[in-house]
């Protein structure tokens, strides 16, 4: 399990520490301090806070990373989670675990997330108030803002397929826009999720987690996840609208297939009248017994059906 520890210095800036160091200062009523676990199973991650002496009731519900949102608001802790995207090529949600005691910010996940979260909070943010509420402001500002983005990129890759489509229908596969449909999907749920937490935590008013006090700046992480949540549902009209024109297209397809086949129908329906015709077996058929009969029919028969197909191509219909 790798563990990385940090201590939360009085000008909001984070210094790292040593585990044990960090531990034994926290016992000893120093902090604030920001502790993150990560590793493939939640089972470590909880035997390791397990160590911390902590509610067994609790422990049992952290036991399992829930995909949806959870919250558990307790007089001297809050834990909660909810899912954020994955790091690289990965289809799969994150599930991102947050422990808040007096002094102490655990955060929990079973695979690396998306590098700009710790690295934003580590190297590039200075925290509003070095207190675990502006580590938990700040955490939730970065997330939701990558929500935001990847809300933006969906965007952008629909517009894409869109004017390929314009220039080419038949250039867009379906396999690209039931891609699109389902990332959309897992970013409306983890929008959902996220926003379901964030509107609980927001009127959070603790000793260890008091973001009322921060209202201002905690508003950042919600508005961006209702942002998010806006340009989603309208990405979803647009992806709902390119798969019904590829439906559209496929279905013109099929019908000028079929327009095709009913004109070639139409050519060899009167060839085949003749045919039948003279297929009876009448003695008295003058033309049988004519000379020029056979290439007379024939003639007959090929001008029928170049006639035919003269006018069903002047009329545009094979086109």
């Amino acid at each position: 399990m790798q563990i990385a520890c940090r201590a939360i210095e009085a000008d909001g800036g984070l210094r790292v520490i040593e585990e044990d160091q960090a531990l034994s200062d926290w016992r000893e009523g120093q902090g604030p301090f920001w502790i993150d676990l990560e590793n493939g199973d939640r089972g470590p991650q909880v035997a390791w806070v397990e160590k911390l002496g902590l509610d067994p009731d609790l422990i049992d519900q952290m036991k399992t990373a829930d995909s949806t949102g959870k919250i558990i608001p307790l007089d001297d802790l809050i834990f909660f989670e909810y899912p954020v995207p994955p790091l690289g090529d990965s289809t799969t949600a994150v599930t991102y675990a947050c422990l808040v005691l007096d002094r102490l910010v655990i955060t929990m996940h079973d695979r690396p997330i998306y590098d700009e979260v710790h690295e934003a909070v580590v190297h590039r943010f200075r925290l509003r108030e070095a207190t675990t509420s502006g580590l938990v402001c700040a955490l939730a500002i970065v997330q939701s803002g990558h929500l935001r983005r990847d809300a933006l990129s969906l965007r952008d890759r629909a517009r894409e397929l869109a004017a390929a489509m314009d220039v080419d229908p038949e250039s867009v596969p379906l396999e690209d826009i039931l891609d699109l449909k389902e990332r959309l999907l897992d970013s409306d749920r983890m929008v959902d999720e996220q926003l379901a937490v964030f509107d609980i935590l927001q009127a959070v008013d603790k000793p260890h987690l008091d973001l009322v006090q921060i209202a201002g700046s905690f508003h950042l992480a919600v508005g961006n996840i209702k942002a998010a949540d806006r340009r989603l549902e309208r990405l979803d009209r647009a992806v709902m609208g390119l798969q019904h024109r590829y439906e559209s297209l496929q279905q013109d397809k099929t019908n000028r297939r079929l327009g095709v086949l009913t004109i070639l129908s139409a050519i060899f329906m009167p060839l085949t009248f003749i045919a039948g015709i003279y297929g009876m077996n009448f003695d008295l058929m003058p033309e049988l017994h004519f000379h020029y009969g056979y290439p007379a029919v024939l003639g007959g028969m090929a001008a029928i059906a170049g006639g035919l197909y003269w006018y069903f191509r002047s009329r545009g219909w094979l086109e």
